[in-house]
């Protein structure tokens, strides 16, 4: 049997693998469990390494996540004023006109310390576990820019000033590039870039089309080009909008709010996929035979193939019993001796 990163690896490279790796996505559960904030645990190397390994551990899934980088935003307008007229700090709602754009800062990986504070983490997971998938959560150049514009003003210039949106796109890809090419070098598995503001439950199809899928589709482009592997998470509704990121070119989807055999019947010869357990309603509420018995179903549907990561739909809650998740593994490890 493949080991878990060689796995992973064909897995994503479209070539299939001989086990189902079960990555649960889980961020906000270890760091909890162990006592902490997720600031604290973010800056923290140490703190965030013993979390997410020891529950790891504890429960038997597969791979490990260093965390969420979202330095860019705060390192490009920090400085500015939001709509309140404040500084906070963290660059957030505070692009809202061209002239906007023009007052962001440049970008500097070099000077970031989450950026090195991941880095970090890394290489204290990989002395711990060298076996294990690492992975880091990163945004799209349209994720920042939702960032900086703040929630209200992006979703309205998504429709009434989508040339503002593109432009703002434009001008942090190469920021977003640029820290990408620092983590694929520092070695990671995978980056997995969430993006849960631009599924169906927010914008149109015709707003993804016309604010999101260009920019995503140049900016994988060049990422993928540094030899990045990408987990594009599409959470929330996507069913009609699937079409547009196969054009994206990530490696797979991490797909939640549809169902699994429905995306493998129509688009898994061309890309892998990763999930699909419901997060609240089956993870954290069922019991743990409704857990076992839908993640068994989700990998007979996914991975005849060889080309299915079993994982929650989104980030597993902290309320999650730990006989639950461990069900979701055993679930796995029963469906490989039958497909494989």
């Amino acid at each position: 049997m493949m080991g878990k990163r060689e796995a992973v690896k064909a897995i994503l490279e479209g070539r299939g693998a001989d086990r189902i790796p079960v990555i649960m996505n889980a961020f906000s559960l270890p760091i909890v469990r162990y006592g902490y904030t997720i600031p604290e645990a973010m800056a923290d190397p140490v703190k965030m390494t013993e979390c997410m390994v020891g529950t790891r551990q504890k429960l038997g899934y597969d791979g490990l996540c260093v965390g969420v980088y979202g330095g860019i935003a705060a390192m490009m307008g920090g400085h500015l004023k939001n709509s309140e007229g404040r500084v906070s700090g963290d660059g957030e709602d505070v692009v809202h006109s061209m002239e906007d754009i023009e007052k962001l800062r440049p970008y500097d990986a070099k000077e970031c310390g989450m950026l090195k504070n991941l880095i970090k983490t890394l290489e204290l997971m990989r002395e711990k576990e060298p076996d294990e998938p690492v992975y880091v959560i990163l945004h799209v150049p349209a994720a920042v820019a939702f960032t900086l514009m703040g929630a209200k003003p992006a979703f309205k210039a998504m429709i009434k000033n989508r040339e503002l949106f593109r432009a703002l796109c434009r001008h942090v890809e190469d920021a977003v590039v640029e820290s990408c090419k620092v983590m694929i070098d520092a070695g990671f598995d995978f980056l997995w870039f969430p993006m849960p503001n631009f599924g169906g439950y927010c914008i149109s199809r015709k707003s993804y089309e016309a604010c999101i899928s260009e920019s995503n589709i140049r900016a994988n482009k060049r990422i993928k080009e540094l030899g990045a592997k990408i987990v594009l998470h599409t959470c929330g509704l996507y069913d009609d909008r699937f079409d547009l990121v196969l054009k994206e070119s990530a490696d797979a989807w991490h797909i939640s709010d549809t169902q699994t055999k429905k995306v493998k019947d129509q688009y898994g010869d061309q890309v892998s996929l990763m999930g699909n357990i419901p997060c609240c309603s089956v993870l954290m509420e069922g019991t743990e035979e409704d857990v076992y018995k839908f993640a068994y179903q989700e990998c007979m549907d996914g991975a005849k193939d060889g080309r299915f990561i079993l994982s929650g739909d989104c980030d597993v809650a902290p309320p999650t019993p730990d006989e639950n998740v461990m069900a979701a593994v055993r679930a796995a490890k029963d469906a490989e001796k039958i497909l494989f």
